[in-house]
């Protein structure tokens, strides 16, 4: 009774141990991510295009006033290893934040690793990677940061976009007619 007593106690106690340690974890994940925050709302350097990989950023409409934006990362020129994204929309500051902002790779267990003409899932080596958000509005201004590591993870690339996005339905816009066009007929003809 006694070995199974200590036994309980000790699992309670490693239990208690791990939770310590994932708490500790998930403080060090957030702390990245304020520090990325951060450093997007910061820099003042931003690329039209990157010559490591494509980025393009699609929106559709979801709902009545909802709107949703991917942004879109694949085709890589290059190895890039441990990629982590994060998107800040419409210049909110970070003390006026009233939501995490789409992020992949910081909070997440798995490495997400984008090689060319690799993909195996299962060892974290994908295709493309999208990371996505919801607006009520048709127009928005995304500020994007993209960093990876090389494959000995001892140097770090970091590329900041600052791009506009608008909803576009698909459909022509018409032009108006006007009435003191003559019909098409030229001016100065007589009928």
């Amino acid at each position: 009774m006694r070995k199974l007593t200590l036994f309980l106690i000790l699992a309670l106690i490693l239990t208690g141990c791990q939770w310590f340690d994932n708490d500790e974890i998930d403080k060090a994940k957030f702390q990245r991510y304020s520090a990325y925050y951060t450093s997007i709302f910061d820099n003042d350097r931003f690329v039209i295009a990157s010559q490591y990989y494509d980025l393009e950023v699609v929106m559709n409409k979801i709902g009545e006033t909802e709107y949703r934006y991917d942004v879109i990362i694949d085709s890589p020129k290059i190895a890039m290893y441990a990629i982590e994204i994060m998107v800040v929309e419409n210049n909110i500051t970070p003390e006026a934040a009233s939501k995490m902002m789409p992020t992949i790779g910081i909070f997440e267990s798995l490495e997400y690793n984008l090689i060319p003409y690799q993909v195996n899932v299962d060892k974290g080596y994908v295709k493309g990677l999208i990371v996505s958000g919801v607006s009520n509005m048709p127009s928005i201004n995304l500020k994007i940061m993209v960093l990876w590591r090389d494959y000995a993870k001892l140097q770090v690339t970091r590329e900041f976009f600052d791009i506009n996005k608008t909803y576009d339905d698909g459909t022509d816009i018409e032009e108006p007619i006007n009435d003191d066009d003559n019909n098409g007929e030229e001016e100065g003809s007589n009928p």
